[in-house]
C-alpha cells in the first residue's frame, strides 16, 4: 500500500481534526493487513514568539535563548493528531491512550530557526491487553534533524498473541529517594494551555467532562508538568540550578563547555493523571549520564510519571 502524504502550510484546524476523528471512530485493526505510513508534513515552520512565551509562563519555567526540549512537542502535536485521525489508521483516536514518550534533542534550537516537521506512524504491534502504535515526529532545520520524538499510543482490546519482540519500558524504582521539589498545580490557564499545547481534549480543562470520562476531575497535559520536572533536575556538577538550565546556559553563556552541553534524551512513561489543584512531588536520583526521576500527585501513593533524562 502506498504511503500517504499530507502537506500543511498552516497549523491544522483543531475542529476539523475532531471532525475527522469522529468520522474514523469505527476504525478497527485487522491482523495481517499492511497499513500505510501516513506522513503529516509542515515545511518552513516559524515559531510564534507569543506562543513560545506563553509556554514558559504557564509551565512556570525560566526562558533561555534556546528552546526547552519539551517545547517542540507543542509544535508537532497537531500534526500527530492528523495522523491518528486518518481514515487509514487501524484505531480510533477517541480510544487511544498516550503511555510513553522518547524525546531526543540533538542540539540546541534557536527560536528564530525555520523548521520542518514530519510526523508519521509506525506499524502497529500486538501487546498484552491491546495494540501499540508509535508516531515518530522529526523536527529539522536546514535538512538537519534537531529534535525527534516517539510517542507511543495504546489501544485496548484482544487482538491475539503479543509480538515476541515486545518488552514494556522498565525503570528501576526510586521510592526511597529524597524529595527534590514540591509545588502546587493550580487550575489556572487550563484552556489556554490546551491551545498552546495543541491537546484540546476536554479532560484537560473541563472538570465535569473529565468526571463523565471516569476521572476524579480534569488533569494537566503531561508536557506541562514534565517540562517543570526536567527544569528542576540537578546537574552532575552543581545543585544550584536545574539540569536543563545548566545545559542551555553552557550553550549561550561564556562558560567552558561541560559534558552536559551535548545532546539529550528524555524517556518518560505516563502512569496516572496529574490532577489540577494538587500538590506535586518530584523525586530523583542522579546517574552517570543524567537523572532518573518520578513525579507524584497528592492522593496517589504511586508515581504518575516515571522518567529518565540523559546526555548522549
Amino acid at each position: 500500500m502506498e504511503n500517504v502524504n499530507m502537506i500543511f502550510n498552516e497549523n491544522p484546524s483543531a475542529m476539523y481534526t475532531l471532525w475527522k476523528a469522529f468520522r474514523s471512530r469505527k476504525n478497527s485493526y485487522s491482523p495481517g493487513v499492511e497499513y500505510p505510513v501516513i506522513h503529516s508534513l509542515r515545511p518552513g515552520f516559524i515559531i510564534n514568539k507569543v506562543h513560545l512565551k506563553a509556554f514558559y509562563e504557564i509551565c512556570d519555567i525560566k526562558q533561555f535563548n534556546s528552546l526547552h526540549m519539551l517545547y517542540p512537542f507543542t509544535l508537532v502535536y497537531p500534526y500527530i493528531m492528523r495522523v491518528l485521525c486518518s481514515k487509514e489508521m487501524p484505531v480510533s483516536l477517541f480510544k487511544v491512550l498516550n503511555t510513553h514518550n522518547s524525546i531526543t534533542m540533538h542540539r540546541r534550537i534557536r527560536p528564530d530557526e525555520r523548521l520542518d516537521i514530519d510526523c508519521h506512524n509506525c506499524a502497529p504491534r500486538i501487546v498484552p491487553k491491546g495494540l501499540e502504535i508509535d508516531v515518530k515526529s522529526v523536527v529539522s532545520s536546514g535538512g538537519e534533524s534537531v529534535w525527534e520524538n516517539i510517542t507511543t499510543y495504546f489501544y485496548p482490546g484482544k487482538f491475539g498473541t503479543a509480538d515476541a519482540s515486545y518488552s514494556a519500558p522498565i525503570l528501576d524504582s526510586i521510592d526511597d529517594t529524597p524529595i527534590r521539589k514540591e509545588w502546587y498545580l493550580p487550575a489556572k490557564d487550563r484552556f489556554r494551555f490546551a491551545r498552546i499545547s495543541g491537546d484540546s481534549n476536554g479532560i484537560h480543562y473541563g472538570s465535569f467532562y473529565a468526571r463523565m470520562m471516569g476521572f476524579k476531575r480534569d488533569f494537566a497535559q503531561p508536557i506541562r508538568v514534565v517540562a517543570q520536572c526536567v527544569s528542576s533536575l540537578p546537574t552532575n556538577t552543581s545543585d544550584s540550578r536545574g539540569w536543563l538550565e545548566e545545559v542551555v546556559a553552557n550553550c549561550f553563556e561564556p562558560l567552558p563547555a561541560t559534558e552536559t552541553a551535548g545532546p539529550m534524551q528524555l524517556d518518560f512513561s505516563l502512569k496516572g493523571p496529574v490532577y489540577y489543584e494538587s500538590t506535586l512531588t518530584l523525586k530523583n536520583i542522579q546517574t552517570k549520564n543524567g537523572n532518573r526521576f518520578d513525579l507524584y500527585c497528592s492522593g496517589n501513593d504511586k508515581p504518575v510519571i516515571c522518567g529518565i533524562l540523559n546526555t548522549i
